[in-house]
């Protein structure tokens, strides 16, 4: 999975979080200082996870338990992996995406990440961590619990379930994806015939 994951991810997370507004503070501790979250992203994603994670660092030391700050910091950490291959990133990032899950589970909103969101990051940690997919596909059957009308989340689940040969829940997610995308999203012409040529790959149950 090196070599792609945490930039998608990296990039995901800095298009979709981070706005203007004020969050609310995270329990004793300052309020968020989103213009540092994104720079901590930004400068994971210009390639200077060192620096990103140093500022995310210091955000969490006057904000401490903040979700967001927590999800870039893990997400800075896997990136800081996938280039350096250091294991201990690997489990800090997985600490952070965990804090962060227990922290909006505990009441603190993330105003950035949703929660389901969250859960499919860390799946993906997860797989990096143990090499094996029991916990990835157990955090997107949280993911995929928490967004039933996201299709993302149980397409992720049918890939990776074909990865762990579990062939008949990897069909099945993968029609589940079909039918999402045609009742509540938009189609993606070539995603769909992605999907649809792994399924003739997987064959008849």
């Amino acid at each position: 999975m090196r070599g792609a994951w945490p930039v998608v991810l990296l990039a995901a997370l800095a298009a979709g979080g981070c706005g203007p507004d004020a969050p609310a503070p995270p329990p004793d501790g300052a309020p968020l200082d989103v213009a540092a979250v994104r720079d901590g992203l930004d400068r994971c994603l210009d390639g200077d996870a060192d620096a990103g994670v140093a500022r995310l660092d210091s955000v969490l030391d006057r904000s401490p338990g903040a979700p967001d700050a927590l999800v870039a910091r893990g997400l800075c950490r896997w990136a800081r992996w996938d280039d350096a291959g250091d294991v201990d990133d690997v489990r800090l990032a997985y600490a952070d995406l965990s804090a962060a899950i227990e922290a909006v589970e505990g009441g603190t909103p993330a105003r950035g990440t949703p929660l389901d969101e969250i859960y499919s990051r860390r799946a993906f940690v997860a797989q990096a961590l143990d090499g094996g997919w029991v916990r990835t596909i157990e955090d997107l059957d949280r993911a995929a619990a928490l967004a039933p009308g996201e299709p993302r989340h149980v397409l992720d689940r049918g890939v990776v379930r074909s990865y762990a040969g579990d062939s008949v829940g990897a069909r099945r997610d993968l029609r589940q994806y079909l039918a999402l995308v045609d009742s509540f999203g938009t189609p993606d012409p070539s995603r769909q015939v992605v999907v649809e040529r792994l399924l003739e790959d997987l064959g008849e149950e």
